[in-house]
């Protein structure tokens, strides 16, 4: 297990961490998955990874961008298909409830298998033909 047994849960005990200079309205801490050296803290809008939001005990662990509407923003003018959502196409809820605990964060922690399926963050970009693409980051 890699966090430790007892005690109120702490995401960086997980390898999350708090990103800087950002907060969702109402206050939730916002973490990052620290699946690569790129993972520092500073928010990346145009990233995909795992990130959680803490408000309380309340947690939410999700895959995809850590705010989909600053990527639609950033990639204003690249082609994407119709009716194509930044939200829809990039946001995948992995847990959505109450982590009390270090010892409760082991086992929905372990059940996610975050580092096994969610190895490095990927990046949105226009393309050399303006059109949207995602690549790994190596």
């Amino acid at each position: 297990m890699n966090g430790k047994n007892s005690g109120a849960f702490d995401p960086s005990l997980w390898n999350f961490v708090k990103l800087r200079d950002f907060e969702y309205p109402g206050g939730p801490l916002v973490y990052e998955y620290g699946n690569h050296p790129i993972v520092d803290g500073a928010p990346d809008f145009l990233r995909l990874n795992v990130y959680l939001s803490e408000d309380g005990d309340f947690i939410n662990i999700w895959f995809g961008l850590v705010d989909p509407l600053f990527a639609e923003t950033r990639l204003e003018g690249v082609e994407k298909p119709a009716d194509f959502s930044y939200d829809d196409q990039y946001n995948e809820v992995l847990f959505r409830g109450y982590i009390d605990s270090q010892e409760a964060a082991g086992y929905i922690l372990k059940a996610l298998r975050l580092g096994n399926r969610y190895a490095a963050p990927q990046v949105l970009s226009g393309g050399n033909d303006n059109k949207l693409r995602c690549d790994s980051i190596r």
